[in-house]
């Protein structure tokens, strides 16, 4: 009798490990696919989820962490389900990176552990559709911009007039395009003279909170005194040292290439001077294709001592 007590209480002892074992995994569920991109890409796609998914699903895609190009924590809700999605970015050669998701469903996370492995659940077939369509809509974007890493260039100082925004990041395109047309006709009626192509001056970056703080600016040729208003200035850009990139296509996702111009400065052995310039060649009122238009990314350097 005492054998089989000693038996039914180690059976329970194994049955509490492997719930506990279960329970604090660190997910429900994992999966992994290869993309022909950068980790600065495939982070950029996922990181913009809500962006590109506004359409498709009743969804609030929430932040948690993230550590750019490397790590990527999101809360996804819809209707009554909150899922975690924890992702992983990993390098395999200059044009491939791999990427790990780990999936929790917080109220249902026992549930989950016991079922996954035997059978196809709701939540595991939800979450192997939406990773699907990740990885489908990701080779999509791909073929809608590209860009190309110039290296060392030298930014020419400019004087020029500018309205200082504010905005997200996803938000800069929006901020340019309402108040483009009042820097244009204050040009105009002052008879101002341009002198090269519009551009922006990032003043602050602040990746973790998703908040920009830049002056749009049009170039002109020095003149002793530009006419007083309210929201435009004058002034002159400093010239400086940077690292550039060559972005084609639309200019509401230039700042794919931040994350890969950041990279660039740490691994040629520079430091950032916090200054960031993006030059626009194509008027988007104009239309045409998207692919074609062009912008020059630099940013600036200082050497490391």
């Amino acid at each position: 009798m005492k054998k089989i007590f000693i038996s039914i209480g180690f059976i329970i002892l194994l049955i509490l490990i492997g719930v506990l074992f279960l329970y604090t995994r660190p997910s429900d569920y994992q999966a992994h696919f290869a993309v022909k991109a950068t980790p600065d890409i495939a982070y950029y796609h996922i990181l913009n989820w809500d962006k590109w998914n506004r359409g498709q699903l009743d969804a609030k895609i929430e932040i948690l962490s993230k550590t750019p190009v490397s790590n990527l924590s999101q809360k996804v809700t819809v209707k009554d389900t909150t899922l975690i999605f924890n992702w992983e970015f990993k390098k395999l050669n200059d044009s491939v990176t791999m990427v790990r998701a780990y999936v929790s469903d917080p109220d249902r996370k026992l549930y989950n552990r016991l079922t996954i492995p035997f059978t196809n659940t709701r939540f595991r077939e939800g979450v192997r559709n939406n990773l699907l369509d990740i990885e489908t809509r990701l080779d999509i974007m791909l073929e809608k911009f590209h860009y190309k890493f110039t290296g060392y260039h030298h930014f020419e100082k400019r004087p020029c007039v500018y309205i200082n925004l504010k905005s997200t990041i996803k938000g800069k395109a929006r901020a340019m395009m309402s108040i483009v047309t009042e820097l244009n006709q204050f040009v105009k009626q002052n008879n101002l003279e341009l002198d090269g192509k519009p551009f922006l001056v990032f003043n602050d970056w602040n990746e973790s909170k998703d908040s920009i703080n830049f002056d749009f600016c049009f170039p002109i040729v020095r003149i002793d005194a530009v006419p007083k208003h309210p929201e435009i200035k004058f002034m002159t850009v400093e010239g400086m040292d940077a690292l550039k990139t060559d972005f084609f296509g639309n200019y509401g996702m230039t700042d794919i290439t931040w994350y890969n111009l950041d990279e660039e400065v740490k691994k040629q052995g520079y430091r950032s001077n916090n200054r960031l310039i993006e030059v626009y060649f194509n008027d988007p009122h104009s239309g045409g294709n998207e692919q074609e238009w062009k912008a020059e990314i630099y940013m600036g350097i200082e050497s490391v001592k």
